[in-house]
């Protein structure tokens, strides 16, 4: 389950943040996961909710924007969503080059 080693990661780093800022409080946690990292939500904030217990960010809200997979065609130029991992162009049959989906990335942490 790599969603507890993840969220053990986000923790640190917004625990780092709140030092560095000397804020003895950690409001939000701001995540950006592209639709390729394979993350579960559900399972990282689980993850993160049992984590964070008894530190500054006890009371913290894991906040998730989720970004699809796209990518564009390396021969027509047109830009695709995708829904599976197809890496061929629907149009043109030219190879597709990600744009985005493998964003995995802490935003912002509010802390008070």
């Amino acid at each position: 389950m790599h969603e507890a080693t993840l969220a053990e990661n986000i923790l640190d780093i917004a625990l780092d943040a709140a030092e560095k800022n000397h804020a003895t409080k950690i409001l939000k946690i701001g995540l950006t996961l592209g639709e390729m990292t394979g993350v579960e939500v559900e399972a990282l904030t689980l993850s993160f909710d049992v984590l964070k217990k008894d530190t500054p960010a006890d009371c913290a809200e894991l906040v998730v924007k989720r970004v699809p997979i796209s990518a564009a065609c390396n021969k027509c130029g047109k830009t695709f969503r995708l829904e599976r991992y197809n890496f061929f162009c629907p149009e043109c049959d030219g190879i597709l080059i990600l744009r985005s989906g493998r964003e995995l990335l802490v935003e912002f942490v509010d802390c008070e």
